[in-house]
């Protein structure tokens, strides 16, 4: 299936969303911009770069760039339990960011699962650590997964 890492915002509509959300949208430019990866937003065209999309109403959409593109990050309203298969492409950094970013503001109103592990996210952790100094970024993994994802269910990480 390839390295994929699954999302969905529980509740959209709860204040703690909507607080987080508004957030996201300001810290997700940060993230882009902290991560120094090369990115586009949607197109059809593989040669063909376009804005990345982060926006309260459109939603967050982006991905690589040519070879470095997989499948598209993309989280938007109602946020149904969906996918974004990154094949730990340069960009993969920029969605687990993302992901972890939900999960620093609005932990509860985040379902996710990953099939990287505990050290598959060391770079995000770095990231966020260093953009947010004062917030929590270890705290999804489920106890005892930060060793070597014992106890995961399957092959995916299980977070909180």
């Amino acid at each position: 299936m390839g390295y994929t890492h699954y999302y969905a915002i529980l509740d959209w509509d709860t204040p703690e969303w909507q607080k987080a959300w508004a957030q996201l949208i300001q810290d997700v430019p940060n993230i882009i911009k902290e991560a120094r990866v090369p990115l586009s937003g949607p197109t059809e065209d593989e040669d063909t770069v376009t804005p990345v999309v982060t926006d309260s109403e459109e939603g967050i959409y982006l991905n690589g760039i040519r070879r470095n593109s997989h499948e598209p990050f993309i989280l938007c309203k109602p946020g149904k339990w969906t996918f974004c298969k990154t094949a730990q492409k340069p960009y993969d950094l920029v969605v687990t960011s993302i992901l972890l970013r939900i999960w620093m503001l609005a932990p509860k109103n985040l379902d996710l699962g990953s099939d990287g592990g505990y050290e598959d996210w060391a770079d995000a952790r770095d990231l966020c650590a260093t953009l947010w100094p004062n917030d929590p970024t270890d705290g999804m993994w489920v106890h005892g997964d930060e060793e070597d994802n014992v106890g995961a269910e399957d092959e995916r990480c299980q977070v909180n």
